[in-house]
């Protein structure tokens, strides 16, 4: 049901007079449970109103649920008396007559904490329940609760609330205390509290201790939301994949203390209006750099931020989450690439110059008409270039990918022809592994900034050749014995064994 749906259906339950013995109020957190709850004991109590209707907020027994001092309403925390000698104890007490009404009304939040036996023990009360008693239970997981509680209660399903409907109810408060608000005050606290009633009502609270006026600037400060620290800047740095930018932007987050949970909704927020906005449903105004970003960046970016902000609230270090989102975008080779910057034509020179100058930048193709000896020229020097520069490669690997280094270190360099470069493998596993879009990427990109020219990647298998006997041997002379004493050695081995050694 919606808000105002649900607020007229407890009407009419109220005014009818009656009220089933057990209700079930389930929705996420913060979206008004327990708060219905007591309005619902409010006006079933209420002496003004003989149980019936809205309560008039005056009566002695009104005044003493708002307190929180009602002997006939009894909250139960379900993750805390979750045990069945809690309930036990619950079905004890409920047997005894109500003290000020004519109801005595349990309100048992978390209800879904409760254990099996508990529910056990609580079912035979809510079948057989005293005249005088209503149950209300309260839970943001309603599949936890057994099929047989649930089918006992009548059922209130709360969604999450829309920023205006949460903006109106604090209004409601700010109008009810007094306070003095600045315009768009409301709006911004409602639209960062993800539909939750009670945590808006805190932030405003926090905001009003102390203050004669609250301000927008005192708001965004609490929220982490000042302009210097909107996710314009990052999504910058991330579009241009600026790795270093991106983390001096996190590291300057953590250092004015800003809300890293509410900085990354922001941020989520507004990566979706990119991605809206591109579709025609919302506008958003795009800077060059954000253009870069293709629809499957957007998403990946969406889905990666989306996972960090769930492992915000376990992080030993805040930042960190973020701050590996960043890095691991940044250094991720499996996507969209921007294009490379377009070159202006220097003053001075003409177009043909130019022209002649951009042709000799980049690699030789394979035209008509060029010749097969000129690329095979062109083919060697790359690979010249590769083979001399194979350990900055390496090690410009390193950093993006240890274990595509490792499988690098077991291959070697075969043949370039054109601008495409064969790596020699000996393993089918090393070839499958290096053959993934992933890691070819990686190793593309490591060799085209150390030879200056794109270079694309493909491997062969080739076969692992094994030494000769001579060779073992030759080998194990050379590391294990000296040069002076090799010949001796061999000589009194001989002698011992009483025969040659075969090479």
């Amino acid at each position: 049901m919606d808000l105002p749906e649900i607020s007229q259906g407890l009407k009419k339950l109220v005014d009818s007079g009656k009220v089933p013995h057990a209700l079930l109020f389930s929705g996420p957190r913060g979206a008004g449970k327990t708060s219905a709850a007591r309005i619902i004991a409010k006006a079933l109590s209420c002496l003004n109103n003989n149980g019936r209707g809205e309560p008039c907020n005056h009566c002695s027994n009104c005044n003493e649920i708002a307190s929180g001092s009602f002997l006939d309403l009894i909250e139960i925390d379900g993750a805390s008396n979750r045990g069945i000698d809690d309930v036990r104890r619950l079905r004890e007490n409920i047997k005894l007559a109500p003290a000020r009404g004519k109801l005595k009304i349990y309100i048992i939040d978390e209800a879904h904490m409760l254990t099996t036996e508990a529910f056990n023990a609580l079912l035979k009360t809510l079948e057989e329940p005293p005249a005088h008693a209503i149950f209300i239970l309260c839970t943001t997981e309603p599949e936890k609760l057994p099929g047989t509680i649930i089918s006992r209660c009548t059922q209130f399903r709360l969604r999450k609330a829309k920023p205006s409907e949460v903006e109106t109810a604090l209004k409601r408060v700010a109008k009810g205390e007094k306070l003095t608000i600045e315009e768009g005050v409301l709006e911004l606290i409602a639209k960062n509290v993800d539909g939750s009633f009670r945590d808006g009502e805190k932030i405003l609270d926090q905001l009003a201790a102390g203050n004669e006026k609250i301000t927008l600037v005192e708001a965004r400060q609490l929220l982490g939301q000042v302009e210097a620290l909107s996710p314009e800047r990052l999504i910058e740095a991330l579009a241009g994949s600026d790795a270093k930018e991106g983390l001096l932007e996190i590291s300057r987050l953590v250092e004015v203390g800003a809300d890293l949970k509410i900085y990354l909704q922001n941020l989520l927020e507004a990566l979706r209006l990119i991605l809206m906005s591109r579709i025609g449903v919302e506008e958003y105004e795009e800077t060059e750099t954000t253009k870069k970003l293709s629809f499957t960046d957007l998403k990946k970016l969406i889905e990666n931020f989306s996972q960090r902000a769930a492992e915000l609230k376990n992080a030993v270090i805040p930042q960190l989450p973020l701050e590996l989102a960043v890095i691991e975008w940044t250094q991720e080779a499996g996507r969209d690439r921007p294009l490379p910057p377009v070159q202006t034509q220097p003053k001075g020179k003409g177009e043909k110059a130019v022209r002649n100058e951009v042709k000799t930048a980049l690699p030789v193709a394979n035209k008509p008409g060029s010749s097969d000896l000129e690329n095979q020229g062109n083919g060697q020097l790359l690979l010249e270039k590769i083979r001399s520069g194979w350990n900055e490669i390496l090690s410009r690997v390193r950093p993006m990918n240890h274990s595509v280094e490792a499988l690098l270190r077991a291959c070697r360099p075969l043949k370039v022809d054109r601008d495409i470069l064969t790596l020699e493998v000996f393993y089918v596993f090393h070839k499958e592994r290096l053959e993934t879009e992933k890691c070819r990427l990686i190793v593309e990109e490591a060799a085209t900034e150390v030879v200056g020219s794109p270079v694309k990647v493909k491997c062969l298998l080739g076969k692992r050749q094994t030494k000769s006997s001579t060779a073992v041997k030759e080998e194990i002379i050379e590391k294990v014995i000296p040069d002076d004493l090799a010949q001796d050695s061999l000589a009194a081995a001989e002698q011992i064994f009483s025969g040659k050694i075969v090479e």
